[in-house]
């Protein structure tokens, strides 16, 4: 389904990044798959290195990529590695973010800063770079990890979340604007949001996810599909659209 198709995952070690490389690799995809360090030594599992070898009887290859994408020059090399050394780049999945729970009026400039550079320069610089790769090619997909937290309706305050909601919110106004911006060149750019899962991270920020029974696991079977269906779109087909993991195949895509 996408044979010879080149895939960029950031904040692929782990979680739901983790989840979207195997299932694009499992699609016959070559993913390239971005995270801070290589290994960690506080983990055996979680890594890209046990990435790399997890993908080795699939149909792609994951190749890893260290990348911490807080660093502008950092993710402008992650790109130009990836055109460089593997031709093209056909879907950029902008999925590394960092979140912290802190009471809305004691948030520090310095931890409102470090959320807007992760969650949205960092994608940002992302589309900026791939997206002069993709327009040679006048074809691609882009798909940026969104969350509920950043949506307007239903109103909710989502506690304890202010930079983490509005840092979404950027994300989806930026899904929008580059839609309109790539549309002529063949390029989709769609904002994903995987739902309440229970990874790692979200585990971290509220121990009480599994309780709430609202959870899914971060396996490439359960949030796999809508990541990989998004990620054969055109201008033409499915772009400028906010969409949901758990509405995929019942409100989305739309049957005409």
């Amino acid at each position: 389904m996408l044979e010879d198709k080149v895939a960029i995952v950031t904040g692929a070690s782990a979680g739901i990044g983790r989840a979207y490389a195997l299932a694009l690799a499992a699609e016959g995809a070559t993913v390239i798959a971005a995270a801070r360090r290589l290994s960690d030594v506080n983990t055996e599992t979680n890594t890209l290195a046990t990435l790399v070898a997890e993908a080795s009887s699939l149909r792609g290859r994951i190749y890893a990529h260290t990348c911490d994408t807080a660093s502008e020059p950092e993710v402008i090399n992650l790109i130009e590695h990836t055109a460089i050394n593997f031709g093209r780049i056909d879907v950029l999945v902008n999925n590394a973010a960092v979140l912290w729970q802190i009471d809305a009026l004691d948030v520090s400039g310095d931890v409102w800063d470090q959320m807007m550079i992760t969650n949205v320069r960092g994608p940002y610089v992302a589309i900026r770079q791939a997206a002069r790769h993709m327009k040679q090619q006048k074809s691609g997909s882009i798909i940026n990890i969104t969350a509920g937290a950043g949506n307007f309706s239903p109103k909710s305050n989502h506690p304890k979340m202010l930079p983490y909601a509005v840092s979404k919110a950027a994300l989806n106004r930026l899904s929008y604007f580059m839609a309109a911006e790539l549309k002529p060149f063949g390029i989709a750019v769609n904002s994903l949001s995987p739902g309440v899962v229970a990874s790692e991270a979200a585990l971290k920020a509220n121990p009480n996810v599994l309780s709430a029974g609202t959870h899914k696991p971060a396996t490439p079977e359960v949030l796999g599909p809508a990541l990989v269906y998004l990620a054969q779109q055109n201008s033409e087909t499915i772009t400028g659209e906010v969409l949901h993991t758990d509405e995929f195949q019942k409100t989305w895509p739309k049957v005409s």
